[in-house]
């Protein structure tokens, strides 16, 4: 229950500031990648509220089904949920303001189709959030499987996830060291 909590007042901070970097406001449409247990999209959706939409995507099932529960009974309408694919972040036909995703770049195994999606998938101007960090020695041994080498480990480089993105259309707008605990960054790029 303590390490819940303490979840729950982590993400709040971080979507507090992301929200503030970004300016989220009513009406937006956003794309949340790997959503997890789906804190920050919740949080999301009352700050778009229902003029806006938040669409979450998760790779893991049964993440997804608590996800699903939280939303039922929270009785959340203008959030939305599919499982993402290994290359694919199945997203709907939509263009969406922002899409962001926190602790999850790094898991990428083919991240060149994912940033086609993302592309194709923001509006004019869109921007695209990355929250993440850098390998760290102690985390060599978690390393995620079928990564490119070149992340470094269990994380990514800060050169080479700006590296990837730009190959794919966008530009560096913002960088942000030390964005939350842990060593995080915070990458913003906007759709040229």
């Amino acid at each position: 229950m303590i390490f819940s909590s303490f979840d729950i007042l982590f993400q709040n901070k971080e979507a507090e500031r992301l929200v503030s970097l970004l300016k989220i406001m009513s009406g937006f449409k956003i794309a949340e990648i790997g959503a997890g247990k789906g804190l920050l999209s919740l949080y999301l959706a009352r700050v778009v509220g229902q003029d806006g939409l938040v669409f979450s995507t998760e790779f893991d099932e049964a993440k997804l089904n608590k996800l699903r529960t939280k939303i039922t009974r929270q009785k959340v309408t203008n959030l939305q949920i599919s499982q993402a694919g290994a290359d694919n972040p199945n997203l709907p036909d939509v263009l969406f303001d922002v899409i962001l995703m926190s602790k999850v770049y790094h898991h990428f195994t083919n991240s060149a189709a994912q940033n086609k999606s993302f592309y194709a998938h923001l509006k004019s101007e869109g921007q695209l959030v990355v929250v993440d960090f850098e390998p760290k020695w102690y985390l060599k041994l978690s390393t995620p499987k079928g990564i490119p080498a070149n992340y470094g480990g269990h994380g990514i480089y800060k050169n080479v996830l700006i590296s990837e993105v730009e190959k794919a259309g966008f530009k560096l707008k913002q960088l942000n060291d030390n964005f939350s605990g842990g060593g995080m960054f915070c990458a913003i790029f906007n759709k040229l």
